[in-house]
């Protein structure tokens, strides 16, 4: 279908601090390539929570909550997609099937990472964005 977006599939590989201790969080596709996103720090946190098969939390993180109420309403978390970036600010979508019926919920891409972590779906990245950040990513303040 023309103009289609295209999409890869990416896994995190993990989050790290840059030289000037900005939070980093690591994506990468099939091919290899790998895509930087800085993000907050509380939200690298809960990324490298998520990532830590050792971690227990006690009780639930924020992402637990949010994924026990749309199950209490009949929804459960599909996927997300990183679908745009401009001007080095990174644009996502969670999608969330309830009834049948698909809906797309706008957020932060750090956000939607940790959720979707949570709920072991999958993460894809437009092939237009990978591309454009891939190419700049060595540049967070451009």
């Amino acid at each position: 279908m023309p103009g289609e977006t295209e999409y890869v599939q990416v896994e995190v590989l993990g989050v790290a601090r840059d030289p000037s201790d900005k939070s980093v969080v690591h994506l990468r596709d099939s091919q290899d390539r790998q895509l930087k996103i800085w993000i907050g720090r509380c939200e690298a946190v809960a990324i490298a929570q998520r990532l830590d098969q050792s971690f227990d939390a006690q009780r639930p993180l924020t992402q637990d909550l949010a994924l026990a109420l749309w199950k209490r309403l009949g929804a459960t978390l599909q996927q997300l997609r990183i679908d745009d970036l401009w001007e080095m600010i990174y644009y996502s979508k969670l999608t969330v099937e309830k009834d049948g019926q698909l809906i797309d919920i706008d957020c932060r891409p750090s956000d939607g990472i940790a959720l979707a972590l949570a709920a072991q779906v999958p993460i894809f990245v437009a092939e237009a964005v990978m591309e454009k950040g891939t190419a700049s990513e060595d540049n967070p303040e451009a």
